[in-house]
């Protein structure tokens, strides 16, 4: 009977340490996950900054070149030979549609370029763990309300006609 005891309790206890290994590897498992996922994030931020980057790098050198243009057209233009001619007048209109088509794409590609770092932002934060602002100011107005609370009941009790108020043996200081 002894030795079934002892036997019992060496089970348990090979159980409770096999349980113990399993729970430190699962923390390391969650651990090294979310390290990976981190990282992750960080690399797809470094893309889209590296895509960011070659947009801003191409509509630089089109407004170059559309720059040169406008004013090689200005100084004809200001000739007085561009007016009349009715290729300019279509490539105006053209010009206008394109400039037109080329702010929306840029606007659009901004909101999206936005919205994607605000998504992996939102991903990185709840994935960490750690408090939005909207979190932290109800957080700061809780304890706003709770120190003014604080401050109100440990105000001294307001004498009338000069008396001490009564204490009482559970108010009174303990040595």
């Amino acid at each position: 009977m002894a030795t079934t005891k002892t036997e019992t309790e060496a089970t348990q206890n090979e159980v409770q340490s096999s349980e113990a290994a399993a729970k430190s590897g699962l923390a390391q498992n969650v651990e090294s996950f979310l390290k990976a996922q981190i990282s992750q994030a960080q690399k797809r931020i470094e893309e889209l900054e590296g895509e960011a980057g070659k947009v801003v790098k191409t509509l630089e050198s089109r407004g170059q070149e559309a720059a040169k243009e406008a004013q090689a057209l200005w100084a004809k233009f200001q000739a007085g030979e561009l007016l009349t001619d009715p290729r300019v007048q279509e490539l105006s209109k053209r010009a206008n549609e394109a400039s037109t088509e080329l702010s929306r794409r840029v606007d659009a590609a901004g909101t999206e370029l936005r919205k994607r770092f605000d998504g992996i932002q939102t991903r990185v934060v709840e994935a960490v763990g750690v408090a939005s602002q909207a979190q932290l100011k109800d957080l700061n107005k809780e304890l706003a309300k709770l120190s003014r609370k604080v401050d109100s009941l440990l105000k001294p009790v307001r004498r009338v006609n000069g008396a001490k108020p009564a204490s009482s043996p559970a108010s009174s200081p303990r040595a």
